[in-house]
């Protein structure tokens, strides 16, 4: 009798830790799932890129064409870059280029690109190249200045991004401190 008595107090004992533990999980799961700031604590993962919009100056020629490249090597470009986000969150940009001249001298081609990336709280990038090549390879010299400048407002943004959600670390820039006051 006294080993039934033991016997059922060891499973009495395992159903209460069973019920304490299922109930603080819940609690758990409950508060994570209150608890905003975690959304911004993912650190696996990519967050899911979404441009807004991109535009080309209304005076350049195939600027359909050059918007369908420049939308994908973005993606791509966003994809590359560390944002400083994970999985459960959302970069959302603009990417405007403001001067996209291309001149023919000859046998030679000149591009000159200005472009700005924009994040919704107002930070910005921008970017300026000029790069000459082949006349015959007009296409693939105004493709490959587009890809450079992409590139580098899209690593600005992704920096400027890791900067407002405090991952300073791997942006490489360092903190922000008080000035030394003169007493």
């Amino acid at each position: 009798m006294k080993a039934l008595s033991t016997l059922a107090r060891a499973w009495l004992l395992g159903v209460a830790l069973a019920l304490v533990s299922t109930a603080a999980g819940a609690e758990t799961a409950r508060r994570e799932k209150r608890d905003p700031r975690l959304a911004m604590i993912t650190p696996n993962g990519r967050p899911t890129i979404k441009i807004d919009q991109i535009t080309l100056p209304p005076d350049v020629a195939n600027a359909r064409g050059y918007t369908k490249y420049l939308k994908k090597r973005l993606l791509k470009e966003s994809r590359r870059a560390k944002w400083g986000a994970g999985r459960n969150n959302v970069i959302q940009y603009r990417f405007a280029v403001s001067e996209l001249t291309i001149v023919e001298d000859g046998d030679v081609v000149r591009v000159r690109c200005t472009a700005l990336g924009k994040l919704p709280r107002g930070q910005a990038a921008k970017s300026h190249l000029a790069f000459s090549g082949e006349a015959r390879k007009r296409r693939q010299v105004v493709e490959h200045v587009l890809d450079i400048v992409a590139r580098g407002v899209v690593t600005r943004l992704a920096e400027l991004e890791r900067i407002r959600r405090g991952d300073l670390g791997r942006s490489g820039v360092r903190a922000p401190r008080a000035v030394d006051t003169v007493d």
